[in-house]
């Protein structure tokens, strides 16, 4: 907050937990990517993230779920490396090779069936003058975030 312009804007772009507790995603994912990918990563749940963020003294402007676009993304990710299987072989051992096939198919699957999500938000300093925002998100796809 107190690093923040005054007339700044925030985003955090995070993927977060289904779960309102913010506990283990379905089918054990949770437990796989913490052993192998992210140790002692944690996903917490969109609300959370907007309560820290109002703790904190910001107010979320903008909202969105990025999901569908992500879970397309990650199937992608997904072709390209069965894709070049043989090169990424060369590249890792046997079981690194496993677990990032695992990984990508599998996040693929928790983004396409919304055990996980992904969002952005948009924050600014709360209590300042709503006439000030854009009115629509037109804005940040034709020239970006104000600065």
């Amino acid at each position: 907050h107190d690093l923040l312009a005054d007339d700044g804007v925030a985003m955090n772009h995070g993927i977060t937990s289904s779960d309102a507790e913010s506990g283990e995603t379905a089918l054990g994912g949770g437990e796989f990517i913490d052993r192998y990918v992210f140790p002692d990563g944690e996903l917490p749940h969109i609300g959370l993230a907007l309560q820290a963020a109002q703790h904190g003294g910001l107010e979320a402007v903008d909202v969105e779920s990025l999901r569908r676009h992500y879970a397309h993304t990650l199937d992608l990710w997904a072709e390209n490396f069965e894709a070049r299987a043989e090169e990424a072989k060369r590249l890792v051992d046997d079981e690194k090779f496993r677990i990032w096939r695992v990984y990508l198919a599998g996040c693929a699957y928790a983004f396409e069936h919304d055990d996980v999500s992904i969002f952005q938000i948009v924050c600014r300093k709360a209590s300042r003058s709503a006439t000030t925002l854009p009115w629509s998100r037109r804005y940040m796809y034709e020239h970006g975030l104000p600065r």
